[in-house]
C-alpha cells in the first residue's frame, strides 16, 4: 500500500507542468524619440465661457529638437509645440519643453508640468498616475488594449494601444472621458478629452461651469 502511495506521488510530480510566466512586449516603439521627428495634429476644441461655448480648430506641430540633459542628469530632448495656420479662430503659440523615455516609462514636460505619459512593458494590469510628478489631483491611466487596429478618419493604424485616463470624478457635478491611442513606430495618433463640470443653481438646475472643455488631437502627418 505504501508503495502504491509513493508511486502515485511520483506520477503526479512527473505530470506536473511548469506554467511559464507571461511575457510582455517592452512597448518602447509606442513612443518613438529621434532628433527631427515631428507630428502634425488637427486640434478641435470647445471651451465654455459665461456667455456660451467657443469652438476652435487649428493645426499643431510637435517636433523633437536637439538632445540635452534634464534636471535629474538624464539624457533627454527638447520638444517644440508650434501652431500651424489656424482653421478657425486664433490661437497662436510657440512652446518648448522636454521629452524623455527609458525602459520603464515615457515622460513629457508640457506647460512646465512633468507628465508621466506611458509605463512599460505593455500589460493590461499596469496602472500609473499621469500627474505623479505634479501637485495636481491624480489622473489614473491604464492600457485598455495593447494590440489592435485603430481607424481614424479612414486611416488604419495597426498594432495600436488604447490608454484610458480617469480623473477622480465620482461627483455628479463632474464627469470626464479621456483616452489616447498610440501606434507602434508612429506615436500618438489620437487624443480625446471631454470634461463636463456643472454648478448647482439655487433652483436645483445645473449650469455648465467654465472649467468644462472638449478637445481632440487627430494625427494628420505622418
Amino acid at each position: 500500500m505504501r508503495f502504491l502511495i509513493f508511486f502515485f506521488i511520483l506520477l503526479l510530480g512527473a505530470c506536473r507542468r511548469e506554467i511559464p510566466l507571461p511575457t510582455y512586449e517592452d512597448g518602447l516603439s509606442l513612443f518613438p524619440i529621434r532628433e527631427g521627428l515631428r507630428w502634425i495634429y488637427e486640434v478641435r476644441e470647445t471651451t465654455y465661457t459665461t456667455v456660451g461655448a467657443e469652438g476652435r480648430r487649428f493645426y499643431l506641430q510637435l517636433r523633437i529638437d536637439t538632445p540635452t540633459i534634464d534636471a535629474y542628469g538624464r539624457p533627454c530632448w527638447y520638444v517644440v509645440w508650434d501652431t500651424m495656420p489656424a482653421l478657425e479662430g486664433p490661437p497662436n503659440f510657440f512652446r518648448v519643453g522636454l521629452i524623455y523615455r527609458d525602459s520603464s516609462q515615457a515622460e513629457i514636460w508640457e506647460d512646465n508640468r512633468r507628465l508621466l505619459i506611458l509605463r512599460f512593458p505593455l500589460s493590461p494590469a499596469l496602472r500609473w498616475n499621469r500627474y505623479e510628478y505634479t501637485d495636481l489631483p491624480p489622473e489614473n491611466c491604464r492600457y485598455f488594449s495593447t494590440d489592435t487596429t485603430y481607424t481614424l478618419e479612414g486611416r488604419a493604424f495597426p498594432r495600436s494601444a488604447l490608454i484610458l485616463r480617469r480623473l477622480d470624478t465620482t461627483g455628479i457635478l463632474r464627469k470626464a472621458f479621456f483616452y489616447e491611442v498610440y501606434t507602434r513606430s508612429v506615436g500618438l495618433v489620437h487624443r480625446y478629452e471631454r470634461l463636463d463640470v456643472y454648478d448647482l443653481k439655487p433652483n436645483g438646475s445645473l449650469l455648465r461651469n467654465t472649467d468644462s472643455y472638449h478637445r481632440e488631437w487627430r494625427l494628420v502627418e505622418p
